[in-house]
């Protein structure tokens, strides 16, 4: 004679298995289980309810939703179209773990950016040019913007582009030449696959005059640059006429923002010194 299989009542199912008895109703709701019910009203679930149930928690741990294991349950369980579940789940996966890193690429850019506007601001240091990918060069940041949105809304990553304005110095006025839409070398493995920055040109590591200037406009203004080449002359330094502005960061207010602007002045090095 077969012995007789154990009945769990909802509270002891919910201590074995770890899951609220809200949990489990909702399971029981969408159709994924089952109780039974006794004379007396109260449901009860089998041995082979439980195990059905670690099926589909471990199912839930793959990131399946309680829709596609109740049509599991319901539909075909040939092993072909399990394969073919499992690739596309890695798939999407995959997918999802590169949303993440990307993620954590952008907060690692944006806590540098913070650390070096700590370390850097209102200071003058000489510095290299960013070694970078120039995915563009605009009018002005409004047309680099439209194209900013326009690229990084086809290739995932280009939202991690940064926007130089360049400028001509010219006797202590500033001309806008354009802006450079900029992909900082290091940043590959965050970008689609499919988008090879090494077809763009790179920029050159050149020595310049650095630092950052805080400001509620949007760019840099004369006196900026004039206190670089003060700084730089007193240095041995010999400004080329150029510098280069970066929004490192916005603090938007409701009636002004402040900008973190990251000036880069390319030099013509003279006996420099500290």
């Amino acid at each position: 004679m077969a012995e007789k299989k154990k009945e769990y009542l909802i509270g002891d199912v919910s201590r074995i298995v770890g899951m609220s008895r809200d949990a489990l109703r909702f399971y029981e709701k969408k159709g994924v289980i089952r109780s039974q019910k006794k004379e007396n009203g109260y449901r009860y679930f089998s041995e082979d309810d439980i195990y059905r149930l670690m099926c589909i928690v471990y199912r839930r741990k793959m990131n399946d939703s309680l829709e596609e294991i109740r049509d599991f349950v319901k539909d075909d369980k040939s092993v072909a179209n399990m394969r073919e579940h499992l690739k596309k789940r890695v798939q999407e996966e995959e997918k999802e773990i590169r949303r993440h890193r990307q993620t954590i690429a952008r907060l690692e850019l944006t806590l540098t950016d913070m650390d070096r506007i700590e370390e850097c601001s209102g200071r003058y240091t000489l510095k290299s040019f960013p070694e970078a990918y120039i995915l563009d060069t605009c009018q002005d940041i409004y047309e680099g913007l439209r194209q900013w949105f326009s690229m990084s809304s086809e290739v995932s990553g280009l939202d991690m582009t940064y926007f130089y304005n360049q400028f001509s110095v010219r006797n202590g006025q500033l001309e806008s030449r354009g802006t450079k839409l900029l992909v900082y070398k290091g940043l590959e493995p965050f970008i689609s696959k499919q988008f090879d920055l090494s077809s763009y040109p790179s920029t050159e590591p050149v020595s310049c005059i650095y630092t950052i200037e805080s400001s509620e406009e949007l760019f840099p203004d004369a006196s900026m640059a004039q206190r670089m080449e003060e700084w730089g002359r007193s240095h041995g330094l010999v400004p080329e006429g150029i510098l280069y502005s970066n929004n490192m960061s916005s603090f938007l207010g409701e009636e002004t923002n402040t900008y973190y602007l990251e000036l880069y002045m390319p030099v013509v090095q003279s006996g420099y010194h500290r």
